[in-house]
Parts: C-alpha cells; sequence; structure tokens
C-alpha cells in the first residue's frame, strides 16, 4: 500500500511538472478555456489628473460630426439656381441713354409780374414735348454723365445742357435710381404776333434737376423705364435797345402792345420750374 501511493504521488508531481514547462515554453492549448473574455484595455483619461477631485471628473470631450460631402451635381444645381436668380448683368462701366416724353413749362413759377420779363409778347408758360439724350460712366451704384434736353412748345423752345449725377440700387433686373443735375437753360426760336419782339427778346439762365426713375434690363445691354423729372430754371432777359423797342412799337397794331414795348428797356429775371414725364431706352457696357 505504501508503496502504491508513493507511485500515484510521483504521477502527479511529473504532471505538474510538464504543465509548467509546457506554460513557459508558450505552447498553444494550455491558454485561458474557450468562452472565456479577453481582459478588456484600460480607457485612456484624455485630462489631466489634477482635474479630478473626490472621484469625480469631466465629461469626455465632444466630438463634433464630420460635414456631409456636398457632390458635384449638388453644387451645380445651386449655381444653376443662383444664376435663375440673377439677372445676369456684369460690370457696367459706359451707360449711354434716350428720352422722349411731356413737358410743363412756367417761366415765373415763382414770379407774379409777367410785365416786367416779357410784357406780354412772349407767353410765359407751355405745355408740349420733349427730347433727351444722356451719356457717362458707372462705378456700382453712382453714375457721373452729362444731359442734355430739348422742350418743343408752341411759342418758344427750351434748350438744357449740364452734368448728372446719380444714385443707383440694382435689384436683379429692376434697376430704380435718384439723380441731380446742373447746367444752363435757354429759350430760343421765339414765336409771337410782333416779329420784332420774338427776334429781339433772348431769355437764359441756369437749370437745377432732380428726378427719379426705374429702369428694366431686357439684357445685360439693353435697358427700357420710366423716368420723373422736376427743375427749377433761373433766367434772366437783357434789356432791349432803343432801336429794337422802336422797331417792336413800328410793328405793334394796339397803343397797349407800344406802350408795354418800353416796359422791355429794363433788365428782366424770373424764377421758374418745369415738370417732365418721359420714357427711357438705354444701352449699358
Amino acid at each position: 500500500m505504501i508503496a502504491r501511493r508513493a507511485l500515484c504521488l510521483l504521477t502527479v508531481l511529473a504532471s505538474a511538472a510538464a504543465a509548467s514547462t509546457a506554460a513557459a515554453q508558450g505552447q498553444p492549448g494550455l491558454g485561458p478555456p474557450p468562452g472565456a473574455a479577453a481582459a478588456a484595455p484600460a480607457q485612456t483619461n484624455p485630462y489631466d489628473p489634477s482635474m479630478q477631485a473626490g472621484g469625480l471628473a469631466p465629461p469626455p470631450p465632444m466630438t463634433m460630426p464630420e460635414p456631409e460631402p456636398v457632390s458635384p451635381d449638388d453644387t451645380e444645381r445651386r449655381l444653376d439656381e443662383a444664376k435663375k436668380e440673377d439677372s445676369g448683368r456684369g460690370l457696367e462701366l459706359i451707360w449711354l441713354n434716350v428720352e422722349g416724353g411731356y413737358e410743363n413749362v412756367g417761366l415765373q413759377t415763382f414770379n407774379i409780374d409777367e410785365e416786367e420779363f416779357t410784357a406780354g409778347f412772349i407767353a410765359s408758360s407751355a405745355n408740349g414735348g420733349v427730347l433727351g439724350a444722356g451719356a457717362g460712366v458707372r462705378l456700382l451704384y453712382f453714375t457721373l454723365g452729362a444731359r442734355g434736353r430739348v422742350g418743343f412748345f408752341d411759342d418758344w423752345q427750351l434748350f438744357s445742357l449740364g452734368g448728372e449725377v446719380g444714385l443707383h440700387l440694382p435689384l436683379g433686373r429692376l434697376d430704380p435710381h435718384v439723380d441731380l443735375g446742373f447746367g444752363y437753360a435757354g429759350l430760343g426760336s421765339f414765336k409771337s404776333a410782333v416779329s420784332g419782339a420774338a427776334d429781339a427778346i433772348a431769355i437764359r439762365g441756369f437749370y437745377g434737376r432732380i428726378s427719379g426713375g426705374l429702369d428694366l434690363y431686357l439684357s445685360p445691354v439693353f435697358s427700357i423705364g420710366a423716368n420723373a423729372s422736376w427743375e427749377l430754371l433761373a433766367l434772366t432777359r437783357p434789356g432791349l435797345t432803343s432801336a429794337q423797342i422802336d422797331r417792336i412799337k413800328g410793328e405793334a397794331a394796339a397803343a397797349p402792345q407800344q406802350a408795354k414795348a418800353d416796359l422791355l428797356a429794363a433788365e428782366g429775371s424770373s424764377v421758374g420750374s418745369a415738370l417732365a414725364l418721359t420714357a427711357v431706352a438705354g444701352l449699358h457696357f
């Protein structure tokens, strides 16, 4: 019995020794039993340990979601939509336009003494047509140029020529604007029952104009629109010579007209106004 027990003990010790040798050599099959979960790696703390206190730690940092990539087709679609919304107008440097419409002129809007200015030989108010043209340069919202107009009336014509500055506000194809102008104004081509008076009387001076309008761009280079303007006219009439007055008296059939001719010997002045409504067509480069 004692020998048998000793043999069993030696067998157990030999098996334990063999198992230890196999583990040291890393033999497969002697690892953890199947189904055993591997130990999870320790999570790295993103914060300085000094930021922890009392077992509490800040929450982990937030990660921003990556933006979704925009496909080339989506970019082209957005560009096409922008082109449809845009007027397609490019940078404008040079402009010119023509206009035509109606004009009302009162040579003595702010004067009540007509006898002093024309002595009744020339009408001091008129309604008729007007034609004009302008040209200049444009820098973004601002324009600078020159404009000339001719008003056609029964008894005379009104000429004006001067500079103009404007402020524009592009709204797609629409272009509202406000303009200020100043320049020379004069009357010509007088018609009177007394030809001597028509030939001798001269009226000239200056104007100041404020106007506003709206243009519609039918294409990047062509537009149509409407414009309204108001002018202040400061005019003078030089006094006539004795020879000119005698000629008027000789042609005047009635005595009252002959007496009025003497009023033209002194210089006359007036402050009038003009209101115009015009249609406009323009070119832009």
